[in-house]
């Protein structure tokens, strides 16, 4: 049985730097509640509250309610608490980065957890506020560590128009180096549109911004290519597609 090194050890025994391209924070949502408050007002909150809250709803039905609204099972399980000090290096920054070479890491590329799911608020202005309202908030928690980590820009892709926009704020504005695109964007069922908004929305079809988009995206990659960003994408497959068990998350 071989022994056990931390990563420290690892990274020590390696002649070439150690990049996290996929490291997350745990937001606080009360603490993003009330800076995206301070800074994008009741839009950025209202967008934020749209998403941030339809895993409580879910987690707080039975699978009987779940299975007759067609939910499925959130995760329960995302948030591990056991071991306080990890917990508590997922939520903080400032703690991470002090804990870096513990972890065997030269630099780290930070994604967000809560904020995953700014990009898919359906209202376009609220949307549009959150996104840039949490960009805002990312480029503050994380100035002070640059050297050695950065956030994930979160940008909105319901249109071409407005995911330039969002990288002139992110990488233009913020000075982000990192870009979180949005993808999958549930797009209405033209048949339910006149009959039931919310509905053509719950029942419609995921664009993938290249065969049959409703949009031309090229001049988004074209923009990306001007600023020297490389677009990334995290969306996650719950409740769509074959992932809608209201019984099991996995």
């Amino acid at each position: 049985m071989g022994t056990f090194r931390t990563g420290g050890e690892l990274r020590a025994a390696l002649d070439h730097p150690v990049i996290d391209a996929d490291g997350h924070w745990l937001e606080h949502p009360v603490v993003v509640r009330e800076e995206l408050q301070r800074i994008g007002g009741e839009a950025a909150v209202r967008g934020f509250m749209a998403f941030s809250e339809r895993a409580g709803a879910s987690l707080a039905m039975t699978v009987a309610e779940r299975r007759r609204e067609h939910r499925s099972q959130e995760a329960f399980w995302g948030a591990p608490t056991r071991n306080t000090l990890d917990r508590a290096t997922a939520m903080m920054p400032s703690l991470l980065y002090r804990r870096l070479d513990e972890l065997g890491i030269d630099f780290a590329v930070i994604y967000p957890t809560i904020g995953l799911g700014t990009t898919r608020i359906n209202d376009d202005g609220d949307r549009r506020a959150a996104c840039r309202a949490f960009n805002v908030f990312q480029a503050e928690q994380f100035a002070p560590y640059a050297d050695r980590m950065t956030p994930a820009a979160v940008i909105p892709m319901h249109t071409p128009d407005e995911a330039i926009a969002g990288l002139d704020h992110a990488i233009g504005e913020l000075g982000l180096k990192a870009a979180m695109f949005g993808s999958l964007m549930m797009r209405p069922n033209p048949l339910l549109a006149d009959i039931d908004p919310d509905l053509a929305l719950r029942f419609g079809w995921r664009d993938v911004l290249g065969l049959d988009s409703a949009f031309d995206y090229d001049p988004v990659w074209q923009h990306c290519v001007e600023i020297g960003v490389s677009p990334t994408f995290h969306s996650g497959t719950r409740r769509f597609g074959l992932r809608t068990s209201p019984s099991n998350f996995v």
